[in-house]
C-alpha cells in the first residue's frame, strides 16, 4: 500500500470541528461548526497544509477531499445539531466531479443531516479552474438548499477571481487580514471594503483568526458579527466539543 492508501483507510483522517459565533451585544449564540480534516496523530501529515499538498503532488486532491467530506459528516452526526456545519472543499474538486451534489446530498441523508444545514467553504491554492463546471455544480448546491462560503478572502488563489465566478453567501476574512487589525488602519481599511463588498453583493462576511478582544472590537465596529477563533475556542474533536466551551463570551469594551 501507497502512503495515500493508508491515509484513506477508515479511521486515518481524524475530524475536528470549530465554532463560528454570532456576536451582539446581548451576547453570543452558535451560528456554525467548522470542520477541519487532521492527519493521523503524531504524522508528518498530521498537519492540513501537509497533507493537502502531498495530496495536489500526488494528484489526488479530488480524492482526498471527497473522503473528507464523507469522514466529516459522520463525526458531525455524533454531536449536538448546530445552525450549520461548514465543510471545506476545493474549486477543483467542484468543476471535475460531476456528481459532486448527489454524493454530498447522499451522504448527509445518510447521517441525518438536512441540506440546508451545509455550509460548503471553496478553498483553492492553484490557478483557477475551469468557470462553467464550477458554477454549474454551484447552482445544483444552491438549489438543494446548500450554502456556499468562499474561505480565506484576500490570500492565494480566494481572490476576486473567485468571488465573481462563485458567488457566495459567506466571505471568510482570512486571518492573515484580522489578526492585528485594531492597530493596523491597513487591515482595517481592507476589512471595511470586504465588509461593503458583501453588503453590496449579499455576501455576509466572517472574520477568522480572531484571537484579541481589541480585533474583536474592531471588526463589530466594521460591521461583522460572525466570528471564528480562539478567542471563544479552538478546534476541537467531537467527543470534547461542548455547547459550554463557547458560549461564554469574552469582555467586549
Amino acid at each position: 500500500m501507497t502512503m495515500m492508501d493508508d491515509l484513506l483507510v477508515e479511521g486515518a483522517l481524524r475530524v475536528d470541528f470549530q465554532p463560528i459565533v454570532r456576536v451582539g451585544s446581548d451576547g453570543v449564540e452558535l451560528y456554525a461548526l467548522e470542520a477541519l480534516t487532521r492527519g493521523p496523530r503524531g504524522s508528518t501529515m498530521e498537519r492540513p497544509d501537509v497533507l493537502f499538498e502531498y495530496a495536489r503532488r500526488k494528484g489526488e486532491e479530488i480524492r482526498i477531499d471527497l473522503v473528507c467530506i464523507v469522514e466529516a459528516l459522520a463525526a458531525a452526526a455524533t454531536l449536538p445539531a448546530a445552525p450549520h456545519l461548514s465543510i471545506n472543499v476545493h474549486a477543483s474538486t467542484l468543476a471535475n466531479t460531476d456528481y459532486f451534489t448527489e454524493m454530498l446530498i447522499g451522504a448527509a441523508s445518510a447521517h441525518g443531516i438536512e441540506p440546508q444545514r451545509l455550509m460548503l467553504e471553496i478553498v483553492e491554492h492553484r490557478a483557477p479552474c475551469p468557470k462553467r463546471p464550477l458554477q454549474t455544480t454551484l447552482a445544483d448546491l444552491r438549489e438543494a438548499g446548500v450554502r456556499i462560503a468562499l474561505d480565506d478572502l484576500g490570500v492565494g488563489a480566494s481572490n476576486y477571481h473567485m468571488f465573481i465566478d462563485c458567488r457566495p453567501d459567506h466571505i471568510k476574512i482570512d486571518r492573515y487580514i484580522v489578526a492585528g487589525c485594531s492597530s493596523d488602519p491597513y487591515r482595517l481599511a481592507v476589512i471595511r471594503s470586504l465588509v461593503a463588498l458583501g453588503q453590496e453583493c449579499g455576501a455576509t462576511p466572517i472574520a477568522e483568526g480572531v484571537e484579541e478582544n481589541a480585533d474583536l472590537a474592531a471588526v463589530r465596529e466594521a460591521g461583522i458579527d460572525l466570528v471564528q477563533g480562539w478567542i471563544y475556542s479552538r478546534s476541537l474533536p467531537a467527543a470534547e466539543l461542548a455547547v459550554s466551551h463557547f458560549l461564554q463570551p469574552p469582555v467586549i469594551n
